[in-house]
């Protein structure tokens, strides 16, 4: 795996932004009901999200989508597949 490297920031500011909490999920398996951070601009648009659950999932499908490369790559080169 690549390591990353952190860079020295070329610019840094203070800016203001609105944060909300907003609740979302219909409190069933696989969609809990979770506060997820919103934050926005003065001007009303959507800068920034975090909500727990989702990144979990964009991340848990990003690994198993390497897996499954992986797996493929290990069986066309004849290799054996391990898990």
């Amino acid at each position: 795996m690549k390591e990353l490297t952190l860079k020295i920031p070329s610019k840094a500011e203070l800016i203001e932004v609105i944060h909300t909490v907003a609740t979302r999920g219909k409190g069933v398996y696989g969609d809990p009901i979770r506060n997820v951070d919103q934050y926005w601009s003065k001007d009303g648009k959507l800068l920034a999200e975090k909500d727990i659950i989702r990144d979990m999932e964009v991340t848990h499908s990003k690994i198993e989508k390497v897996k499954a490369k992986t797996a493929d790559a290990r069986n066309v080169n004849g290799e054996k597949k391990i898990n």
